[in-house]
Formats: structure tokens, C-alpha cells, sequence
């Protein structure tokens, strides 16, 4: 499971804050392994470089068309949802204390039996609670 805090880093090479260690090693275990995402990944993907470039100029055209490259290269597959079941999400998230869209990564990672690569604490903690390991 790949969370969209960890794969938005990698669009800003050299910023501390961003490109952390731990983006950097999630991005190279894409080397061995896939990873899966909820089908909102794509829209907060999408979003964030929206904002990042349209709003706040922290990243130029180009900068945003080098980072679809690397994306569209790796191994992510998205596992789309049945549409009432991603509204039922709201009753997860009220139970988690979180986002619906974070709950979709919760609930896809506790379907998959699969770990959680996320730079989001409190995504980290509510996972570790459900008993989902968290990509260390």
C-alpha cells in the first residue's frame, strides 16, 4: 500500500522536508515489489501537483512532467472500489478518526493484508492500532 504522502515526495527532489529517507527507501522497494492504491490516490496525486504547481509555484512544468514519468514507470495498481462501499468508508472514518481518503488506504491495506507505506503519524498510528504493519 502506497500512501500519497510518500509518492508526492518524490516529486520534490532535494527539499528536506519532502525527500525524506524514508520516501527515498519506499521508492526503491518499488524496484522488487508493486504496490497498491485506492482509487483516490490518482485524484490527491492530481491535486497536489495542482497546487503545488498552479497555486504555490513550488514546482515548474517540467519538475511536474518528469514526476509523471517516474510514476507511470512504476509498478501501482490501483484497486478500484464498488461506489457504495467507498461511501460506506464514512462509518470506518468516523471510527478511525480520519479522513475518508485515508480510510480508504486502512481499509484497502486490511483487505489486502498488506503494509502501509505512509509519511502521514496519525495514518501510522491508527494502521499500527488495526494491526496493518507500517512500512518502517
Amino acid at each position: 500500500m502506497l500512501d500519497a504522502s510518500v509518492a508526492i515526495a518524490w516529486c520534490f527532489p532535494g527539499e528536506p522536508t519532502e525527500d525524506t529517507p524514508y520516501a527515498r527507501r519506499v521508492l526503491s522497494m518499488l524496484a522488487a515489489r508493486e504496490a497498491w492504491v485506492p482509487e483516490v490516490w490518482p485524484f490527491e496525486i492530481a491535486n497536489t501537483l495542482f497546487v503545488s504547481f498552479n497555486r504555490r509555484k513550488r514546482i515548474t512544468e517540467r519538475q511536474t512532467k518528469e514526476y509523471l514519468e517516474l510514476l507511470t514507470a512504476l509498478p501501482i495498481r490501483v484497486e478500484l472500489g464498488d461506489l457504495w462501499a467507498n461511501v460506506r468508508l464514512e462509518s470506518r472514518a468516523l471510527e478511525w478518526n480520519l479522513p475518508a481518503y485515508d480510510a480508504a488506504y486502512l481499509e484497502l491495506a486490511l483487505r489486502k493484508h498488506l503494509p502501509l507505506a505512509t509519511s502521514d503519524d496519525h495514518l501510522k498510528k491508527v494502521a499500527l492500532a488495526e494491526g496493518i504493519q507500517v512500512v518502517a
